[in-house]
């Protein structure tokens, strides 16, 4: 199990979190950490603060409907507060009475009637009919299926989501009998923009506020609305905009063809947020329609948007259909775009197509930089971590290696800026506005060129950059990303570049931030005093159109880019470490180590060995101990897992973390480091999805059966160290088996 994956989830219902918190403690008693009781109230506490917030800090951001919505909430009863704020936290807008049981609101049936007298319930009307039938039990949904839908159009077998589809557009909803049983939540669109107004995107109930209580996320207080929206019109047209995209990624098909039907009707953008998000719609409902092969519905929809990707779409579109008209008319727009380009992404882009199809160029930019790639042969355990494996290739031959990515660009990039981008009066969790509409390098020209002449002076910028760094460590920001390396690769990057390439490429971030801010390679390397950016790929890896831009970039300000392409192979000196767990159930977090076993290997031999009970600090269940024949006696004399942990770490080194079912046994080491505030991170090997690869035919890969057939010693089994030094074995077939290939 990965790591966070004990935590809980968003999705589940707000009556199932105290009782699994309650579990959590039972089971946890000795955990670092411990969740909190909730207050009774505590969702009606977090709904009143919430609506508090919005009328404190957006007032000329709401409109008739929001003042008489916080009007008439303030004026119900608590129960039936409590019923609607209950009935917010819960996924989608139309309930079944009969499921709400809730031991502190009394009465509840009563409550209904108070919240229909109210509007804050509303009967189901065609609008809500798909959201009723998704709230149907499924063998509920059959049978409304089977009174009123022909029977050759459904099966029974069939996935909930598919019958959905065939309620929705075989039924008329007037005709359907929908119980009285059933309410949509009131009020839905009010509430939905205040969400919106507080959290600076589209939230479909209030399970954040309840995840905050829990320690289980961090949120921050109100998004400072009032300083993204001068006006209630910017607001709402921003909102549109954030809904219809919500509401494609989350819809169906009718969604998105009603989305396109009415795009004559639309709100102009008013801000910039809402032109963002126009264009992206844009762009997502022509690719939708280019999937459907409604090519004249695409560009229809393309032509409205003016971004580097609607374009690009437009002229291959155009290209596709093989007239002379467009064939002309791609030529003029493709020259178009190379004389004036709205970005370096664009004209990347004009400037390639236009060689491929007018000067008979046979292969892109990016092919042609993929072909030039170097290649890196590295062990194939590290399959799914490149970055990681090469980075480490490169420090053992000596190298000063960085992880690098955006994130040293964008920490330069926020402290050299620091104080022109952060006044005292403007929210620093979102990137300032000033940045994203484009406006920065206008504003500030004269004092941005003044920082960055001082890049030529490193040591008394590196002064400068401290001094920010320490004055505003660990403060919320988008820009800068705190950590314990941060200023070390910075560093890096002032002392060991060409004279004038920072300043060239932080000029261009602060002249078009939107264009500029990622794309940037994944490693950073200083060899022999000089700096290389290195972009890692692997078979089947594409080159992004921004990261062939910001190569392109980084070369013309006068840094060394290379790409290198990673090949798998087997390192026949690479240490593994073959681990076995012995817990007190199956769910990481929740349950616990009662013994840890590992095997050292190196080139195919035994080179060391870890074994240790533990004490699990909760009792281990008796079925468990029928299995494992570790007793509650045995590991009360145990050390905790904190105790060893430190002595596992350095048994580890930079080994591959090998094992049977590996995510089983690495989900529970690292969750147990979490557990004392320390990451636990290797590249890891499953011996028992490798053997099912390399050795097919088996009648089961289980543990044992596999012992069985490879005449493997298991006398021992389901204690650790015994199953750890049979994975060993098995691991050893492995390697021989991928060596040989």
């Amino acid at each position: 199990m990965h790591d966070g994956e004990n935590r809980v989830s968003t999705a589940r219902a707000n009556d199932y979190i105290r009782a699994e918190q309650r579990r959590f403690r039972r089971a946890q008693s000795g955990r670092a950490w411990a969740i909190k009781d909730l207050p009774q109230f505590y969702y009606l506490n977090n709904f009143n603060r919430f609506l508090a917030d919005i009328h404190a800090n957006c007032f000329d951001l709401l409109g008739q409907p929001e003042l008489a919505f916080l009007t008439a909430f303030d004026a119900l009863p608590q129960p039936a507060q409590c019923t609607y704020v209950r009935m917010a936290n819960r996924r989608g807008y139309v309930f079944d009475k009969t499921k709400f049981r809730y031991d502190e609101i009394d009465q509840i049936d009563a409550q209904w009637q108070v919240l229909r007298d109210h509007d804050f319930v509303d009967p189901i009307g065609a609008a809500l009919f798909r959201d009723w039938l998704s709230a149907l039990p499924k063998p509920e949904l059959t049978l409304v299926l089977a009174e009123s839908v022909c029977e050759t159009l459904f099966r029974k077998s069939w996935k909930k989501d598919r019958l959905i589809d065939i309620g929705h557009a075989h039924i008329d909803p007037d005709d359907a009998h929908i119980p009285d049983r059933f309410v949509a939540q009131g009020h839905r669109d009010t509430l939905q923009y205040l969400l919106f107004l507080y959290f600076g995107k589209i939230e479909d109930n209030l399970q954040a506020f309840t995840l905050r209580d829990l320690g289980l996320v961090k949120l921050s207080e109100i998004k400072a609305a009032k300083l993204r929206f001068q006006t209630i019109e910017e607001a709402r047209t921003a909102y549109f905009y954030a809904r219809a995209l919500h509401d494609f990624k989350q819809g169906t098909d009718h969604d998105a063809l009603s989305l396109i039907s009415e795009v004559e009707d639309w709100p102009e953008p008013l801000c910039e947020q809402s032109a963002r998000h126009a264009g992206k719609l844009l762009q997502k409902l022509g690719g939708w329609s280019e999937r459907r092969d409604d090519t004249d519905a695409a560009l229809a929809l393309y032509d409205r948007s003016d971004s580097a990707h609607s374009n690009e779409r437009v002229v291959r579109i155009r290209w596709s259909r093989d007239m002379a008209d467009d064939r002309d008319w791609c030529r003029t727009r493709l020259e178009a775009m190379i004389e004036s380009p709205a970005s370096d992404t664009e004209a990347q882009f004009a400037e390639d197509f236009y060689a491929r199809k007018f000067h008979k160029k046979r292969t892109s930019a990016t092919t042609d930089l993929l072909r030039s790639a170097t290649e890196l042969f590295l062990d194939e355990a590290y399959r799914n971590q490149p970055e990681r494996a090469a980075l480490r290739h490169y420090k053992a031959q000596g190298l000063d290696a960085y992880r690098s990515e955006n994130v040293p660009w964008r920490n330069l990039f926020g402290l050299l800026f620091w104080s022109l981008l952060h006044t005292s009066d403007m929210p620093r969790r979102r990137v300032p506005e000033i940045l994203r509409a484009g406006q920065f390098y206008a504003t500030h020209k004269d004092e941005i060129e003044r920082r960055l002449a001082r890049l030529d002076t490193p040591h008394r910028v590196l002064l400068d950059l401290l001094k920010t760094l320490s004055l505003h460590y660990g403060e919320d920001n988008a820009l800068v990303h705190w950590g314990s390396r941060s200023l070390d690769r910075i560093q890096a990057l002032v002392s060991h570049a060409p004279h004038g390439a920072v300043a060239t490429i932080l000029r261009q971030m602060a002249q078009d931030w939107r264009g500029t801010k990622d794309g940037f390679p994944d490693l950073m390397l200083i060899d022999d005093g000089r700096i290389r950016f290195v972009e890692i790929k692997t078979s089947g890896d594409s080159i992004r159109r921004n990261q062939l831009t910001r190569m392109r970039q980084l070369t013309a300000a006068g840094f060394e880019c290379r790409i290198v392409k990673v090949r798998w192979a087997v390192d026949p000196d690479q240490p593994y470490v073959v681990v076995d767990v012995e817990t007190t159930g199956g769910r990481p977090g929740l349950h616990r180590l009662t013994e840890i076993g590992a095997v050292k290997m190196i080139g195919g031999e035994v080179a060391d060995e870890f074994q240790t009970l533990l004490n699990p600090q909760r009792s281990i269940p008796p079925h468990i101990t029928r299995i494992t024949n570790i007793t509650n006696e045995m590991v009360a004399g145990a050390p905790l897992f904190v105790e060893i942990a430190e002595q596992f770490r350095t048994f580890m080194g930079d080994a591959i973390f090998a094992a049977h079912n590996v995510n089983f046994d690495y989900g529970f080491i690292s969750a147990e480091y979490e557990m004392i505030d320390q990451r636990f991170r290797h590249p890891k090997i499953c011996t028992c999805a490798s053997m099912r690869r390399l050795y097919p035919g088996h009648r089961s890969y289980s543990l044992k059966n596999l012992c069985g057939d490879f005449e493997i010693d298991l006398k021992s089994h389901h204690r650790a160290l015994c199953d750890a030094r049979a994975a060993a074995a098995l691991l050893c077939l492995i390697n021989d088996k991928r060596m040989s290939d």
